[in-house]
């Protein structure tokens, strides 16, 4: 083998392993789609983002149950007449001062206030992390519905392209026969004309595929050029059947588990907090205080009465005589502050009761999706069973059709239709076919189950 046909070979074997890989990279499952678009999705961001502002709230929350504590410290400088601050007496000369303290306050009590707004912040955070699971499910569905679109579609555009076979070789017979003499010229062009019509068939289905492969990328977030192709199940998808499933266990199940149900529950809690705060503001506030202070002053001397000689004191014994410390309680207690605590209790009640009407408002709606899901999967299972028996039908039909089309005892307009009406029914019961797959899944959902095709998650 020649060093250039060597080259030639390595670079086509590369090119082969390279090519294998970016088909693997590029194949995508729809666990992976949506995983993919959980982790990537804006809105998800963003709900996280508000997660983590109340889990922040929360510790603030938190903090305001515990002493504070601060310190300050000053220096000034004064001229001509003005009060030493160390003996409070006038001088007329320039005077150097320096302070510092340290202070802390706590409330001892105050309706329960602080308690009660840290346990409000607790239930906010939940209901927080409750919102990022509900928008989950959301993408997790709509994700889910573009996935089968495309499935669906792929599967139209092979029963177009069988079709167009199908037509292809009935050309190809009647032409025969046209050269043969036993059929007239004019079923050939016949057949011709129902070829571009699979042929146009076969485009529209290729369109459609792509519109719905486009629409699952943006869904992704991927960009358009990014090579990109689901990965369908390695098996046929199972169609389930609804056995014992009632409207009552779905429900049942979903209004333990549904994220936005929880949400809301959570929410109506935290109403009757703020009802409980408000209330506090009609109780006593009972605080606590202690400071430890100190200052020097540069015209503070020690004075000798014998010969009036005056010395000046040293900062640091200043630090120390002037050492000041204090405790103390505050007690205030509410009289009248112009109807605010009456109104901001008046208003916290009508919170929890519009946070109990949109909890009672969001069962009504699950209990309406879980039972219209249901009677969805039905009537797309009575559909589905309808469709299969079309096929069938639509099959023997054709099977029959082509026989007596060979011998001459059909004309094509009539083998046309027959052919059509296989395509119909065939495409009707693919649309069937994921209809119900995909009312399965959403009944699945409501019940905690997985969107996978994998049958045994």
């Amino acid at each position: 083998m020649s060093l250039n046909r060597s080259i030639i070979v390595a670079f086509v074997f590369v090119l082969g392993v390279t090519n294998s890989q970016a088909q693997t990279d590029a194949e995508w499952t729809l666990e992976r789609c949506i995983s993919y678009a959980i982790e990537n999705n804006i809105q998800i961001k963003q709900s996280a983002l508000q997660q983590e502002s109340a889990r922040l709230d929360k510790t603030q929350s938190l903090a305001q149950m515990f002493p504070n504590l601060n310190a300050s410290g000053g220096f000034n400088m004064n001229f001509g007449r003005n009060i030493d601050p160390g003996t409070n007496a006038f001088v007329n000369e320039q005077v150097n001062s320096n302070n510092w303290r340290v202070g802390s306050n706590v409330t001892l009590f105050n309706g329960l206030r602080l308690l009660n707004s840290f346990k409000q912040s607790q239930l906010d955070l939940i209901a927080a992390e409750y919102d990022v699971q509900g928008l989950g499910n959301d993408i997790s569905m709509n994700i889910a519905t573009a996935f089968m679109q495309v499935m669906f579609n792929e599967e139209l555009l092979l029963v177009a392209q069988d079709q167009f076979d199908i037509t292809s070789e009935q050309l190809a017979r009647t032409v025969k026969l046209v050269d043969a003499g036993s059929l007239p010229e004019g079923m050939a062009f016949d057949v011709e004309a129902q070829l571009a019509s699979n042929e146009l068939q076969v485009i529209n289905m290729e369109n459609a595929l792509s519109a719905s492969v486009l629409a699952l990328k943006q869904m992704l977030n991927l960009q358009a050029s990014e090579s990109f192709r689901i990965k369908r199940p390695d098996s046929d998808v199972p169609m389930e059947e609804l056995g014992t499933t009632t409207v009552g266990t779905v429900y049942d199940h979903a209004l333990n588990n549904w994220p936005q149900i929880k949400a809301r529950e959570t929410r109506l809690e935290s109403a009757r907090k703020s009802e409980q705060i408000a209330f506090a503001s009609y109780t006593p506030t009972l605080s606590a205080s202690g400071s430890v202070s100190t200052f020097f002053s540069s015209s503070f001397e020690d004075i000798d009465f014998t010969t009036f000689e005056r010395t000046p004191i040293p900062y640091g014994d200043q630090m120390e005589r002037n050492l000041s410390e204090s405790v103390g309680l505050s007690l205030s207690v509410p009289i009248f502050n112009g109807l605010q605590s009456r109104t901001a209790v008046k208003k916290a009640r009508l919170g929890r009761m519009n946070a109990e009407l949109q909890l009672q408002d969001q069962k009504n709606q699950l209990y309406s999706s879980v039972q219209q899901a249901y009677n969805d999967a039905q009537a797309a299972k009575r559909q589905y069973d309808a469709s299969d028996k079309s096929v069938n039908a639509t099959e023997k039909a054709f099977e029959y059709a082509e026989q007596r089309y060979e011998v001459g005892m059909m004309n094509t307009l009539e083998f046309n239709t027959s052919s059509n009406n296989v395509a119909r029914s065939r495409s009707e019961l693919l649309r069937s076919k994921y209809d119900y797959i995909f009312k399965m899944k959403v009944l699945d959902f409501y019940q905690g189950k997985p969107i996978t095709f994998d049958p045994t998650k």
